[in-house]
C-alpha cells in the first residue's frame, strides 16, 4: 500500500509553542529581578477569597476574571487545532503514526502546563487550557458544552481535582449523544484524567499559580 507521510514543520512549532510554553512563561518580565522572582508563589484554589476555611472548591468567579486564564483557553484551542488539523499530512499506514505523534505531543502539553518543580513537586489544575485543548483537537461542540456543564455545577464541586475529573469525564457521553468522535473523546479523557491521578498518587493537592507577596497554605 502506498504511503505518504509529511510534516508542516511551520504549523508544528505554532503548534507546539502555544501548547508547550509553561504559563509561568508568559510575561513579558521573565527575566525579572529576583525579588519580583520570589512574590510569584502559589496556593490553594479553596484558600483565596473562601470564607469558609473548609471549602476547597473552585472559586469561579475569580478565575473567570483573571486574563491569563482566557490567554490559556486561546491558546489550547488554537495549539490544538494546529497541531491535529494541519501540523500532518498521513496516508495509509502512515495515518496511525501521525495519530499516534499528536497524542503523544497532546499528553506532553498537558503534563507541562499540569506540574511543577521547585522546592517539590506541585500540581497545577489547568482547567481552561484543557478544556481550549479539548475543543481543538476536535471535540468542538461537546467539549464546549461539557465545560459549561461542570462550570454551572461548579457549586456542588468540593476540589479542583474533582473539577477537571468531571469535565475529563463529561467529554464520553457528550460526544456519544451529540455525535462526535468516540475514540478521540476517549483519548482526550485519558488524558486529562492523568494530572488528578497523578495529583491523588502523590498525595498532592492541585492548585492555581498566582502572584503573591506572601506564600498562602
Amino acid at each position: 500500500m502506498e504511503t505518504l507521510f509529511e510534516i508542516h514543520w511551520l504549523y508544528l512549532a505554532f503548534a507546539l509553542l502555544m501548547l508547550w510554553l509553561p504559563r509561568s512563561w508568559m510575561r513579558l518580565g521573565k527575566w525579572r529581578s529576583r525579588k519580583r522572582r520570589q512574590r510569584e508563589t502559589h496556593e490553594r484554589f479553596a484558600q483565596d477569597g473562601a470564607n469558609d476555611p473548609d471549602d476547597k472548591s473552585v472559586r469561579l468567579k475569580r478565575e473567570l476574571s483573571k486574563g491569563k486564564n482566557y490567554l490559556d483557553f486561546l491558546r489550547g484551542t488554537a495549539g490544538a487545532l494546529a497541531l491535529w488539523q494541519f501540523s500532518f499530512t498521513a496516508e495509509g499506514d502512515d495515518r496511525a503514526l501521525a495519530f499516534g505523534l499528536k497524542i503523544a505531543l497532546s499528553l506532553i502539553a498537558v503534563l507541562i502546563q499540569s506540574i511543577r518543580w521547585r522546592e517539590k513537586i506541585t500540581f497545577f489544575a489547568a482547567i481552561f487550557f484543557c478544556a481550549g485543548l479539548s475543543i481543538g483537537m476536535g471535540n468542538y461542540f461537546s467539549g464546549a458544552m461539557a465545560f459549561l456543564l461542570i462550570c454551572a455545577i461548579n457549586p456542588i464541586i468540593p476540589t479542583p481535582r474533582l473539577f477537571l475529573t468531571g469535565y475529563a469525564l463529561l467529554l464520553l457521553p457528550f460526544n456519544f449523544f451529540l455525535g462526535g468522535g468516540g475514540t478521540l473523546a476517549l483519548i482526550n479523557t485519558v488524558m486529562l484524567l492523568l494530572p488528578p491521578l497523578l495529583s491523588l498518587m502523590a498525595k498532592r493537592p492541585m492548585v492555581i499559580f498566582t502572584r503573591k507577596r506572601n506564600l498562602v497554605w
